[in-house]
């Protein structure tokens, strides 16, 4: 635990010292998230829309990759290179379909299950008087368990394997030592995966990447005057975006230096002590 907390504290140094990579970070999601914003506005109406739609949907995901290889090559290679970041993107990539391809037949074994128990019909009552409160519904208990279900595995297993796999790949070749040797370094990645201590970094990087931001724009309130409301949802979105950005660097290079087993402390250069000839 306290260990973790100092490779966590440790990240956090690491990170904002490095500004200048932090802003190429910025700028990657940046245009991750144009791109997806103009997918999904984009109307099929003429061949032009149709040819950027098709653009997009090859677009999107490379800069996705191209964001998450080049926040963990920094971390494995100390330094931003890009024909390595290219190439570990397309890595990523590879890596990454059979457990999306995993994670959509568990995703379908699961709708089908719960429809064998469904919810009970809510029966339609008269209106009670303005004094008396609402009966609250019956909890139904196997909704409540396939939607933590869901949230364990597609919201913490599923991107912890992919996050391993990913740190497994960067910065070498796929089968630099052969098939066995891969294999090998794969299930080793998704067996640390699911360590406690991993568990724990992408549980503190949960918080500020999807909690915070979650909690900035989902509640609604009344602002008076039409400047202010705009000022104050601009305000929202821009913390929202910098709180996800910086969560999710945080816990990718966090969980990256775990698995390297850099050093937690963060310590200034040792400054070279003169030899007796030239003192």
């Amino acid at each position: 635990m306290i260990n973790v907390l100092k490779l966590w504290f440790s990240s956090i140094a690491t990170t904002f010292a490095n500004f200048g990579a932090l802003l190429i970070f910025a700028i990657i999601y940046a245009f991750l998230l144009v791109a997806s914003y103009l997918f999904i506005s984009l109307r099929e109406a003429t061949i032009g829309q149709v040819l950027v739609t098709y653009a997009l949907v090859i677009l999107i995901p490379l800069i996705f990759f191209i964001l998450q290889a080049s926040i963990i090559d920094r971390v494995v290679l100390e330094k931003l290179r890009w024909r390595v970041i290219l190439l570990d993107a397309l890595k990523f990539i590879v890596v990454s379909i059979p457990v999306l391809l995993v994670a959509w037949l568990v995703y379908y074994l699961l709708n089908k299950l719960a429809l064998r128990y469904p919810p009970p019909a809510v029966e339609l009552q008269a209106v009670p008087p303005a004094a008396a409160p609402a009966k609250p519904l019956p909890l139904h208990w196997p909704s409540l368990f396939f939607t933590t279900v869901r949230f364990v595995l597609f919201g913490v297993a599923f991107p912890l394997a992919l996050i391993h796999l990913w740190i497994a790949v960067a910065g070498g070749a796929l089968l630099k030592d052969g098939v066995k040797a891969f294999l090998k370094r794969i299930a080793s990645s998704l067996a640390r995966a699911f360590s406690s201590d991993s568990v724990l970094i992408y549980g503190l990087g949960l918080l500020i990447f999807f909690v915070l931001p979650y909690l900035i724009l989902v509640p609604t309130f009344t602002i008076n005057g039409n400047k202010t409301e705009f000022a104050v949802f601009v305000l929202r979105l821009v913390l929202s975006y910098l709180l996800s950005l910086v969560g999710w660097v945080l816990t990718l290079t966090a969980l990256a230096r775990n698995v390297a087993g850099l050093p937690v402390e963060v310590s200034a250069p040792v400054m070279a002590q003169p030899t007796e000839s030239t003192a």
